[in-house]
């Protein structure tokens, strides 16, 4: 199946503000970045912080961007290569863009998203253990998928698996991380944890119970 294609458009400015003074353009509402890639001589630029969250959050860092470099009447064609934000508040801090040629293929990191619900965990026999949350592919850069659903629905019961080469991988698209690697497991619960479940259920039966008494007290109450 083909990759849908979503247009993603940016504009950023060129910026003049460099090393230790870039503080002046966060201050500003603004985020510091870089345009580097094919056929483009590097160039720092800045770019509102809102309009850059709102294309990251739909865009992320597998989605082809048209980003355009102040009045350039040329979009260039990027990926959001890297984010860099602060360690304790997770702030914005710098951004590099990285200009693709659309004809060469490149390796990139795609997230793994689980889907479905296994019956071994829905019946509290199992822990459920994801071991790999990216895999790496190649293809082009139209072809990239943005992420890689992974269904757990068949893992019902312990011991159970999915490793990458399970994985179903959309056309021209090649998978890079090793096939004999494990990406999900259904692992047996511990007896910490196997209590630890009994005790959640109790106490939902428990405010289940006392949340019915309530509206069946309240019913009669009306009813008078």
């Amino acid at each position: 199946m083909a990759k849908e294609t979503k247009t993603f458009e940016l504009v950023v400015e060129p910026r003049v503000i460099t090393g230790k003074a870039s503080r002046k353009v966060r201050r500003r509402g603004l985020i510091p970045g870089v345009v580097y890639g094919h056929k483009v001589e590097s160039q720092s630029v800045q770019v509102r912080k809102k309009e850059f969250e709102h294309i990251y959050l739909r865009a992320g860092s597998t989605n082809l961007v048209d980003l355009t470099v102040g009045d350039g009447d040329k979009p260039h064609k990027v990926f959001i290569h890297e984010v860099q934000r602060t360690a304790v508040k997770h702030d914005l801090m710098h951004v590099d863009f990285l200009v693709v040629n659309l004809r060469e293929e490149m390796t990139v990191g795609v997230p793994l998203v689980l889907v479905g619900e296994s019956p071994a965990v829905e019946k509290n026999e199992g822990l459920l253990l994801q071991q790999t949350e990216h895999v790496m592919v190649k293809a082009l850069p139209m072809n990239i998928p943005s992420s890689i659903e992974v269904d757990i629905s068949g893992l019902d019961e312990v011991g159970k698996g999915i490793h990458v080469s399970d994985l179903k991988l959309p056309e021209n698209v090649t998978l890079m991380t090793p096939s004999e690697e494990l990406v999900v497991r259904i692992n047996e619960l511990s007896r910490a944890q196997a209590e630890e479940v009994a005790e959640a259920e109790a106490a939902a039966e428990e405010a289940s119970a006392e949340a019915a008494e309530a509206a069946e007290a309240e019913a009669e109450e009306t009813g008078q």
